[in-house]
């Protein structure tokens, strides 16, 4: 094993062996609960929306389409936006039947079964390769900083390890109606964890690469390639484009599997999504204030 990949997976192990203490604590109730049900937690925990297409996914989609990257998130901030008439009537049937999924949810406003089994069937199918790309992110980020460990042994291991996390603090509940404090708080903490590493990223590329957002907007001008990426004019004409993705993503707030969880079962104070109104957006913002620059400095 050499130096570089000791180090990742000392530096893995350590990181992964700290989600699973503040869930375990959480859990045990070591953890007060005015931190672990404060408004802050609760929007922190919504930003398990951004997963590795958040880097991979928008730095490429920049890449390739220009300003087209901000419908994913655009979307996503319009329906917290209309959270009073899009999301909280929802989450108030939601608790008020004790419903614990989309499939739930379904079932219950059509009054069928097999509404709620085929749409856990949709769902099924539907996370499982999405699920396949986040660990090959995983596995081909290693594989790259490293260029010693086979990606198919650290995407095996990574599948041990979210196998054990999710039996461990999510499963393993007697009740589908109780709540998961603990991967609550481990979510929310890793969402402070990506946007440190976000910035710090771009914060590299912008003024360590670069001298700042000018002159990387600047070259980007005076290169052919790379000036389609940013005139709006070019960026906003296949308006049909632009409202398709903006809508996916609005849907995608109650579709996602994991979203669903976290934004309607996981809420214990109906006030909390009348903070995230605001404060998921300005994450959004945060997560994504680099992307286009990351995208240009890279070429």
């Amino acid at each position: 094993m050499s130096h570089d990949l000791a180090t990742l997976f000392v530096v893995g192990l350590g990181y992964l062996g700290l989600l699973f203490l503040l869930a375990h604590q959480t859990d045990k109730g070591k953890i007060p609960a005015r931190w672990v049900s404060h408004p802050l937690t609760y929007t922190l925990s919504l930003g398990v929306y951004a997963t590795s297409w958040s880097y991979y996914g928008s730095v490429g989609y920049a890449y390739d389409h220009g300003f087209m990257f901000l419908t994913i998130y655009l979307g996503v901030t319009l329906a917290f936006i209309l959270s009073p008439v899009l999301l909280q009537p929802i989450l108030r049937l939601t608790r008020d039947y004790q419903l614990t999924s989309l499939a739930d949810l379904l079932a219950f406003r059509y009054r069928s079964q097999a509404v709620g089994a085929l749409i856990t069937i949709f769902m099924l199918f539907g996370t499982l390769p999405y699920i396949a790309l986040q660990i090959r992110a995983v596995a081909e980020s290693m594989h790259v900083l490293t260029k010693e460990a086979p990606p198919d042994l650290i995407a095996l291991v990574f599948c041990i390890t979210l196998t054990l996390f999710a039996v461990l603090f999510g499963a393993r509940h007697l009740s589908s109606r109780e709540k998961h404090r603990g991967l609550v708080a481990a979510i929310a903490f890793e969402s402070i964890v990506k946007l440190i590493a976000f910035l710090g990223l771009g914060i590299f590329v912008t003024y360590g690469l670069y001298n700042g957002f000018q002159d990387i907007f600047l070259q980007a001008v005076n290169n052919q390639e790379l000036t389609r990426l940013i005139q709006l004019s070019h960026n906003t004409v296949a308006l049909s484009d632009w409202t398709m993705y903006i809508l996916f993503s609005m849907l995608a707030i109650i579709c996602l599997p994991r979203q669903f969880q976290v934004t309607v079962v996981e809420n214990v104070n109906e006030d909390h999504l009348d903070k995230a109104l605001w404060l998921f957006p300005l994450y959004l913002l945060a997560i994504n204030v680099f992307v286009l620059p990351v995208a240009l400095g890279g070429h």
